[in-house]
């Protein structure tokens, strides 16, 4: 089986595993949370894409991945942990700006993976030694993929109710 084959496969399978405990388990508790708190545990889960930087470590990465590629995933995904920590802190203490603040840094974080992940795909760095990276992308990576999906969910949803 090639990489392209084996990335695909654990991708769908960990999709399939996390809308299926999400929709078990966790669903049922968010519902009854306010807004803040149902999406404080989503925002937090993204305050580890400090992880990104590793993008741009020297010597972590053949000399043929694009420096421009490296850099951009590294700097949007600490961007995005940043944003991350402040939106976590105001959705905590309930701030009035918190909602606002959770849009932005959900745009951040989203648009930095949908511009990421096909540019993986398109550079065909599953056929590169990864070592650790491969099982970030496709453990923590889907996990944060799908996080922002569930925080644009709710807040869409936050607005037809207003």
């Amino acid at each position: 089986m090639n990489n392209f084959v084996i990335i695909n496969l654990q991708a769908i399978t960990g999709t399939i595993g996390i809308i299926i405990g999400f929709r078990w388990w966790i669903k049922p508790r968010l519902n009854k949370l306010t807004i803040q708190d149902a999406l404080l545990p989503f925002v937090f889960l993204n305050v580890f894409r400090y992880l990104g930087l590793s993008f741009m470590a020297k010597e972590q990465f053949y000399d043929g991945f694009p420096t421009e590629f490296l850099t951009t995933v590294g700097l949007l995904d600490f961007i995005t942990a940043v944003l991350a920590i402040v939106t976590a802190i105001a959705l905590k203490n309930k701030w009035s700006f918190a909602i606002p603040l959770v849009w932005l840094f959900n745009i951040v974080g989203f648009g930095d993976l949908i511009t990421a992940f096909p540019q993986f795909f398109g550079l065909k760095l599953y056929d590169q030694n990864l070592g650790f990276i491969w099982l970030t992308f496709i453990t923590y990576g889907l996990a944060a993929f799908l996080s922002h999906i569930y925080i644009f969910s709710r807040l869409f949803q936050n607005l037809k109710k207003k």
